[in-house]
This record gives structure tokens, sequence and C-alpha cells, in this order.
């Protein structure tokens, strides 16, 4: 790995990650059904830009992952501090040269305190 990509890992723990690392973008895995359930069983479907019909299909994520070869996957805090982390480090990405950086985020799901 990069001296840059190491760098990043570094910093996403500075702010506030509790773990982080570098994976192959073709190993996450993309399916329909995350779609139908929030269809079918979110009260939140149709709120905002996290949910259906305003968030991307699985045909358009896929299509957008394979744009890349490497991600940071994050895990930390719930909610609204580690989409923070991802928002913050995406922005310092950018400006070390990684012009195609975005920060993917998503709901926490399962009991308070998981992660």
């Amino acid at each position: 790995m990069d001296e840059k990509m190491e760098s990043l890992l570094k910093r996403s723990l500075e702010l506030g990650a509790g773990k982080a690392k570098v994976i192959d973008t073709g190993s996450v895995v993309v399916e329909e059904w995350v779609r139908w359930k929030c269809l079918y069983g979110c009260a939140f479907h149709g709120k905002d830009a996290y949910h259906p019909p305003c968030a991307p299909n699985a045909d358009s994520t896929k299509k957008m992952m394979r744009e890349y070869s490497r991600a940071i996957l994050m895990a930390g805090p719930r909610g609204k501090a580690l989409s923070e982390v991802a928002v913050r480090l995406e922005g310092e990405a950018y400006h070390m040269g990684f012009y195609k950086a975005f920060a993917m985020t998503a709901l926490s799901s399962g009991p308070a305190g998981s992660t």
C-alpha cells in the first residue's frame, strides 16, 4: 500500500473512526433486496436521500463502484459522527490528489452499540 493510503488510514482514526482498512471495491456486495426491504417495512422510505426512492438503486451503485479499485472501509460511532469522519476524509483525500474521492455512508442497523 502506498504512503498516501497509509496516511489516509491513520487520518481516519485521528478523525474518530474506530477501525479502518483498505479494501478492493470488487469485494463490495450490492444487492437489490436491501432496497426492497426499505420499500416494504422502513418508516423512513421517501423521507430523505438515504432511502428510496431518492437513494441510488443497486444497478447504479454497482456501476459506480466499478469506477474505483480501492476504498477505505471504516467502522466507528453510529450515525452522524461517522458520516462526518467520512466526509472530512473525502475532502482530505481530494487535496492529496485522489480527485475521484467520494464518501459513501450507510445508516446503521441493529441494536445500539453495535458497529
